[in-house]
């Protein structure tokens, strides 16, 4: 149980720091703006100061004797409560000449402190003008202190036990001790203590954006998401080529170090084959701009590279882009001509040379390009004229490694995946979504899709599996147009 529970902790734990890591835009946005705000107003307050001053509640004029201490307490807190009574402040304003102050605005600005312990009353008032506080202060104590000489100046004292009524004795005073003087500082605004008030809270409103965004963001982001969605292994992370803006390269062949990726996902289909062989192999995605025909290619050039015999075929027949991918220009050649019966197969197949191939490996792939786009692609290819084609490959080379319409925008895919040995499928990372892969997910098991695993694409580079490196391109052909970015 305890074994259980740590691993479950640990994966929360890394989702939490994933998610901050990838929304630390977001944090930061939200901060930045807490405390800009923070100071921002800070700035456009006007600066309040307090004065404080002190009364001292006795009889006549010293404090009250040690035998009736007992009386101390409720006394004073009776005089603190009649500090900030409507009379008082009437008396203030004339005396202080505040014209348009009224008694309740004046009392929102004046505090009365009063420690139980003493017969010490503190009265604090705030003011946007330090000199009009003091004012305010000092004839709260004048004030104060007539209204009790006027009411309780007469003979009276602490009650006796039991009764609230005062026994003769010295009469109530109220002294003004400490007099009214303003801080130094204004008590507001008080920018540093906003600030960082500001940046604690600005932390938190960002981590919950973050969360919050994160929860409604249907992005698949790493491999444990993508399993988890498509309910698949992942059998690949490769990575594209990045141009110099940042944007990946479109159909860029890995030669070298940088192909290390694909032959990886090479052993794992043969690991993956074991069991039934996989002859031919259908590469879909679920929506275009995944990098299926990537894949294609260089899976097919992995292949070779091991010393099979290996032909990739153009299964895409409304936007083939395998041809262009591997470097060839066959126009009217291909799969269409085959279909239709406008020429034999071996005519139709293309030699394309591979660069930098190691020792003992295969020079060249052939490839099976679209040919003429047809008006019926569907029709063509669920046809029994597709399936022949698929036999007779698979009886001349090794692997079959097909390149296919998404799998979500047309029936294309489905047409082949029943012809097939097998289909991987290729997610790229921040594209694919959560939707798109309960869609597929449903989809295979409705119509029991051959579905091998996922590859995930524009992964960083896996350095885990090789040092670091430069990802090498292939030499391009006379002619052959400079990549552009984008799918």
């Amino acid at each position: 149980m305890t074994d259980h529970a740590e691993p479950q902790a640990s994966v929360g734990l890394r989702q939490y720091v994933g998610a901050a890591r990838r929304r630390y835009r977001v944090i930061l946005a939200v901060t930045a703006a807490a405390v800009g705000t923070a100071v921002a107003l800070s700035a456009t307050q006007p600066s309040v100061y307090e004065a404080t001053m002190k009364i001292v509640v006795g009889q006549g004029n010293s404090l009250f004797a040690p035998s009736v201490s007992y009386a101390v307490q409720p006394l004073t807190a009776t005089m603190g409560n009649l500090v900030k009574s409507n009379i008082v402040a009437t008396r203030v304003i004339q005396s202080a000449g505040l014209r348009g102050e009224t008694p309740q605005s004046l009392l929102r600005r004046v505090t009365v402190v009063v420690d139980p312990t003493t017969s010490v009353i503190q009265v604090d008032v705030r003011d946007r003008s330090k000199a009009r506080a003091v004012t305010i202060g000092e004839q709260v104590g004048v004030v104060f202190s007539d209204l009790v000489r006027e009411r309780f100046g007469s003979a009276a004292g602490p009650p006796t036990t039991g009764t609230l009524t005062p026994t003769p004795s010295a009469p109530l005073s109220a002294t003004v001790f400490d007099p009214a003087h303003a801080l130094t500082a204004p008590v507001s605004p008080k920018p540093v203590r906003n600030a960082v008030i500001a940046l604690f809270l600005g932390l938190v409103l960002g981590l919950i954006a973050a969360f919050l965004r994160e929860h409604v963001d249907n992005k698949l982001r790493d491999r444990e998401a993508v399993e988890s969605a498509f309910g698949l292994p992942v059998i690949g992370q490769v990575p594209f080529v990045r141009m110099k803006d940042g944007a990946p390269t479109r159909h860029v062949l890995l030669t070298g170090h940088a192909a290390e990726p694909y032959r990886a996902l090479r052993a794992n289909l043969q690991y993956l084959g074991v069991k039934r062989p996989l002859r031919t192999i259908l590469v879909t995605s679920g929506t275009p701009s995944q990098g299926k025909t990537t894949v294609t290619a260089n899976l097919a050039i992995a292949i070779a590279s091991s010393g099979a015999s290996i032909v990739a075929v153009e299964g895409d027949l409304r936007r083939p882009e395998l041809a262009k991918a591997l470097g060839c220009h066959a126009p009217g050649r291909g799969l269409t001509n085959v279909l239709v019966g406008a020429g034999p197969l071996e005519e139709e197949l293309l030699e394309v040379p591979i660069a930098d191939q190691p020792p003992g490996a295969v020079s060249t792939i052939s490839l099976l390009p679209s040919g003429a786009l047809p008006p019926n692609p569907s029709e063509l290819l669920s046809s029994r004229q597709m399936r022949d084609v698929l036999d007779r490959l698979s009886g001349l080379y090794d692997h079959v490694v097909i390149d296919s319409p998404p799998l979500l925008l047309v029936s294309d895919p489905l047409e082949l995946a029943g012809m097939v040995d097998g289909v991987v499928l290729v997610a790229r990372r921040d594209e694919a979504t959560t939707d798109e892969a309960r869609e597929i997910r449903a989809l295979a098991q409705r119509l029991d899709l051959p579905l091998l695993g996922v590859v995930l694409t524009d992964m960083s580079t896996p350095d885990v599996y090789y040092g670091r490196y430069q990802p090498a391109q292939a030499p391009r052909r006379t002619g052959e147009r400079e990549p552009v970015a984008d799918f």
